[in-house]
């Protein structure tokens, strides 16, 4: 697989974007609740995404049959958002955040099952390296 100087570039983007936005969202939550937070993020996401789909192919079609893997991810993801909106409620901002990248070892390990991709000694590595970081991370002391 040959890497995309622009998907770094676009990695380097997300990592700025989602970062300040989950510290801001504590912020936020001394005058919103959780749920209007992440009514807010679905109306930043529709403003985003109908003009880019618009700029990219012209119109704003999808094909109906990509509807059936399509809708369960979208499904999946605001599920997932509203989560950690709910957690980082309840949490500190770094403790929420740093454990929600924990997504990271379940992405790996279901590539590995469904998509054969080579779980390499250095994923391996990784994945402990991600646990143990995150679990340093989170690790509360009083």
């Amino acid at each position: 697989m040959q890497f995309s100087a622009t998907g770094f570039a676009f990695l380097s983007a997300y990592i700025v974007f989602v970062g300040v936005a989950s510290f801001l969202q504590k912020f936020s939550m001394k005058q919103l609740n959780p749920y209007q937070i992440n009514f807010l993020m679905a109306i930043g996401m529709l403003v985003t995404a109908v003009p880019a789909l618009w700029v990219e192919q012209g119109s704003l079609m999808v094909p109906v049959k990509s509807l059936t893997l399509g809708a369960p991810i979208g499904l999946l993801m605001a599920l997932g958002s509203i989560s950690y909106v709910l957690a980082l409620s309840k949490l500190p901002v770094g403790t929420a955040a740093s454990i929600s990248t924990s997504y990271i070892v379940l992405v790996v390990l279901l590539s590995r099952i469904f998509l054969d991709e080579r779980l390499s000694w250095m994923k391996v590595a990784g994945i402990s390296l991600t646990i143990i970081g995150v679990g340093l991370l989170s690790w509360e002391q009083n």
